[in-house]
Formats: C-alpha cells, structure tokens, sequence
C-alpha cells in the first residue's frame, strides 16, 4: 500500500486542457468583417441576401457599365428596385369570346392548345374544370322572359349608380337638414339604439344623405336588423311596410364595400339576408301551389258568386211579383189600407238589401286590387335582395331561388 501511495504522488501533473478556438481570433488573424459586409434581410420577404457585398450600393439605379460580377449583380438588383412588387396580367377578352363562340360555353377546347387535361389527379387531390355551375347559372338565367332579364339588367345598372352616388360626400347643408329620426351611427352592443333603429327603418324611410355617412359597422348593424324583420314584414302585407323595407335594403346593401375588401362574418351576413329572401319566395311558391288563385277555382268562384247574384235578383222579382199579387187581391177588402202600408215597408226593405249588394261590389274589387299590389311590391323586393347579394357580392346559388314571371 506504501508504495502505491509513493507511486501516485510521485506521478507528473496532467496536461491543461487546449484552449478553445474563438472566431474572434480567427477574424482578428484574418481581414475584419465590416458590418456593410455582413448579410442583410430583406425587408418584404425576410430572405438573406447571398451576395453581401450588393448591399452597398443602396437602392438608386447604375447607368454605368458592369465590370464585374458583383457591379453587374447590384445593377439588376437597383432595376428589380424600381419594379412593383406585383405584376398581374389581364385577361384576353378575344380569346375568351372565340372559346364561346366555338364551344357553346365558357370552357377551354380540348385540344393542343390546353396544357392540362380535363382532368388530373395531382398532390392527393382530385382537380377537374369548373363547368356545372356556371353552366347552371346561364341556363337559369337564359330560361327566364325576355321582360323579367331586361329587369334585372337594368337592376344591376342602378345599384353601380347607388354605389358611386353613395361613394360621394354629401353637401354640408343636406347632413345638417338630418333631423333625430335619421342618424348616422349605431353603436356596438348598444340594446337601445338597435330598438331605436329597429323603430326607425318600420316607420322613416331613409335619407341619401343619411346612407352616404353612415360607417360601415353601422351599415352592417342596420343589415343584421333588416335581415331579422324581412319576415314579419312580408307576412305582414302591409304595402308601405314592404316598400319602406326595400328602400333601406337597397340602400343599406348599395353602402356596403366591395366583396374583397369585406370579412368573412361581414358577408356572411350579406348572404344570410339573401338566404331569408330565397326561403321566403319558397314559402310563397308553396302557398301558392296549395291555393292557387287563378285557373279554374277563379273561374268556378266567379261562377259562384254570379249564381248568388242571379238567385238574389230572382228572390227579389219573386218577392215583388208576391206583394204585387197580395196586394191586387186585397183591394176589395176594408182593411186595404194598413195592407197597403205593410206592402211599401217590404219594399223597401227589399229595396234596401239589393242596394247593399251592389254597393259590396266596388268594395271587393278595391281589396284584390290592393292584395295584388302587395304582392308586386313583394316579389320586387324580394327579386331585388337575390339579384344583388347574387351578383354583386359573390353569392350567385341564390340566384336560382328567383321566381320566373312567366309563372
């Protein structure tokens, strides 16, 4: 053991540890790296340059000749500067003209002129050309009358007239003619001013300028309360409640922004209100399909009511001839007097029923007439919110919810 313990102390101490390396040497052997030199990021895409050295000349455009490589790199990098960011190409309406006069639709021909096929299975996905619904849209709207297209035409052509009117700053003096039952804001999660503005849009129409200040988080507020009363408005059938209705819906939907510069929510509840309308044009193509109004239950019903006429006239000569007869026969008598009298009272009477009849007629006529004008007003109403969230604000599956007036 003692002279383990001799043989351990008298071994050599161990060897340091070689020092480290540092890259602080390394440059101070070598030549410094300047902090131009050093790798930038690019500001819009985040992507360090390979090139350090192109960072010098900054920006500005070099007209001069490259002499090398990096003098030649700066230059294309000082042209790309001067670029936008994004180049779009526009579409060629000719080629886009022939396709359809050659095909019948909007698609590419099959051909060596497209570059993929009809179909193809790429990056487990399944792709294939969009044809069924444009397609569907075109022959729904080819199959509605000659009248009802020129309608929706010129439909279209006033709602880019409301949009571009409503775009513009009202005159000083038409804001200040606004008056307590037209204001311009609706506050977020402020229950009293939706009961107010609930009030409002039932009994105030609205006002150009009104509309044209409004922000677009109180458009969209007045939106959601138009969605919520379509309904009760129309089962309603009031014609001044429907045509005060579409006045703000047109209104309301002429101040909303383009579809792309809206969020997600923002249209979805544009396409809410169209999915009211088209639920209820179905509700009154269902009632009408279970009551019909014209056909042969009008003209049964006109029938009918020509019989009870005919039967009351008759009822009426039958009485007269009865009291003409009663009366001849009790001429002779004493008591022709009082008979006589109790004859002129049924008269009248009679006299007075006949002329209650006809008076009931003007007044029949006036109510259908007035139940038909409802009616228009509803189904323009409704034609008005499907054709505009359809077309202009990307929801064109509503479009087949439009009710053909050929019908």
């Amino acid at each position: 053991m003692a002279d383990k313990r001799k043989a351990s102390m008298a071994a050599p101490n161990p060897e340091p540890k070689r020092p480290r390396v540092s890259k602080d040497d390394d440059s101070d052997s070598g030549s410094a790296v300047t902090p131009s030199e050093r790798p930038r990021n690019n500001p819009i895409y985040g992507q360090k340059s390979a090139f350090p050295g192109l960072d010098d000349g900054g920006d500005e455009l070099t007209y001069d000749e490259p002499d090398g490589a990096l003098e030649y790199l700066r230059m294309v990098r000082s042209e790309a500067s001067s670029l936008p960011t994004l180049f779009i190409a526009a579409a060629s309406k000719k080629e886009a003209t022939t396709s359809i006069k050659n095909t019948g639709t909007g698609s590419v021909p099959p051909g060596p002129q497209s570059s993929l096929p009809a179909r193809f299975f790429d990056d487990e996905a399944y792709i294939a050309p969009v044809k069924g619904n444009k397609n569907m849209i075109g022959s729904s709207e080819d199959a509605l009358p000659e009248a009802q297209t020129i309608f929706y035409d010129l439909l279209r052509h006033r709602f880019r007239l409301l949009r571009s009117t409503l775009r513009c700053t009202p005159p000083a003096t038409a804001i200040a003619a606004l008056d307590d039952s037209h204001p311009i804001s609706l506050p977020r999660h402020h229950e009293a001013a939706r009961k107010e503005w609930r009030r409002l849009i039932l009994s105030v129409d609205p006002h150009m300028a009104q509309l044209a200040c409004m922000d677009s988080h109180s458009v969209l507020g007045a939106l959601g309360i138009v969605a919520r009363e379509l309904s009760d408005v129309v089962r309603g059938e009031n014609a001044e409640s429907i045509r005060r209705m579409g006045a703000w819906t047109w209104g309301i939907l002429g101040k909303c922004r383009e579809v792309g510069e809206l969020a997600t929510e923002d249209v979805g509840a544009i396409r809410d209100l169209g999915k009211r309308a088209a639920k209820i044009c179905e509700k009154i193509g269902e009632a009408n399909s279970q009551y019909p109004v014209d056909g042969a239950d009008s003209e049964a019903g006109e029938d009918i009511q020509t019989g009870n006429k005919n039967s009351q006239g008759d009822t009426g000569q039958h009485v007269m001839q009865q009291a003409e007869v009663t009366g001849t026969g009790d001429s002779d008598m004493a008591d022709a007097t009082d008979e006589s009298d109790d004859l002129e009272a049924a008269k009248a009477r009679l006299q007075a029923q006949l002329q209650a009849n006809i008076s009931t007629n003007p007044t029949d006529d006036t109510s259908e007439g007035d139940k038909e004008y409802v009616t228009q007003q509803t189904h323009a109403m409704l034609d008005m919110i499907l054709t505009v969230v359809g077309e202009f604000f990307g929801q064109r599956d509503l479009l087949e919810a439009r009710q053909s007036w050929a019908i």
